[in-house]
């Protein structure tokens, strides 16, 4: 990487096949429950880094730092948190 390069991406390179799949459906079920457009760009910036090009590859990216930050596996089981924390962060957005 070059010295003044931005790192903008997240390492999924660490995660197996399996678990890249389970992240990406862990997006995709948080964007059904929220209500948020899957192809919109609406929340990149606040869920992502700024490169994600659909607010489902910013909440990609949102999820694997939430559980990164949690010290937490892939899987279907952190859902109920992801979902709670998120919705902290709605009622945090509504206030500022």
């Amino acid at each position: 990487m070059k010295p003044n390069a931005i790192y903008t991406d997240y390492p999924t390179h660490q995660l197996i096949p399996a678990e890249r799949r389970t992240l990406r459906n862990l997006a995709s079920s948080l964007c059904q429950a929220m209500g948020i457009p899957q192809q919109g760009k609406q929340l990149i910036a606040l869920l992502g880094l700024g490169s994600e090009r659909s607010n489902l590859e910013a909440m990609r990216t949102w999820v694997y730092c939430e559980l990164a930050k949690s010290y937490l596996e892939v899987g279907r089981d952190s859902l109920p948190l992801l979902i709670r924390k998120l919705q902290d962060l709605e009622a945090e957005w509504r206030y500022l």
